[in-house]
């Protein structure tokens, strides 16, 4: 009988050791999720080192992957939010999407990329037009087609003797 008591001590401490990570996978899965996916050109054709970022412009959470050589990515720990997704891929279009994690079940996407030009050119000139006239003569500004009908729906203003 001297024996029983630290075989009880022993198994208790290995399935207390047993079931520990499955309680603490358990608390870590509860309060986030995963976003996951493959990207993909129009044919179908996997697309390797695609960049995928998320973003949640109200906390600035972000997070940023790449896909693998089977064109997959995964984000995991996810907090539950709305969240911007953009994928960028050298000679395609850039993927934007809004999406939505929720609970812990895992969002799984199949983003097909359009084929983009060879390059975009954004020209910014520092010369701008005065938004607020300065010209310190007035105006007005008639449509002709309805002048004619507001005429005969007004009448002259009364007379003083």
């Amino acid at each position: 009988m001297v024996y029983r008591r630290p075989l009880f001590v022993v198994v208790g401490l290995c399935l207390w050791a047993l079931t520990l990570p499955v309680v603490i996978a358990g608390q870590t899965l509860g309060s986030a999720g995963e976003i996951a996916g493959t990207v993909s050109d129009p044919s179908g054709a996997v697309i390797p080192g695609a960049t995928v970022t998320i973003i949640n412009r109200v906390s600035s959470f972000e997070r940023t992957a790449s896909t693998d050589s089977a064109g997959r990515f995964s984000i995991t720990n996810v907090p539950f939010n709305p969240y911007h997704l953009t994928v960028s891929a050298t000679g395609f279009a850039t993927h934007v999407q809004d999406i939505d994690v929720g609970s812990a079940v895992l969002v799984n996407l199949k983003i097909a990329m359009e084929l983009g030009s060879a390059r975009t050119t954004v020209t910014v000139s520092s010369e701008a037009a005065d938004l607020i006239e300065t010209d310190p003569t007035t105006h007005t500004d008639v449509d002709r087609a309805s002048s004619t009908s507001c005429r005969s729906k007004v009448s002259p203003p009364p007379s003083v003797h």
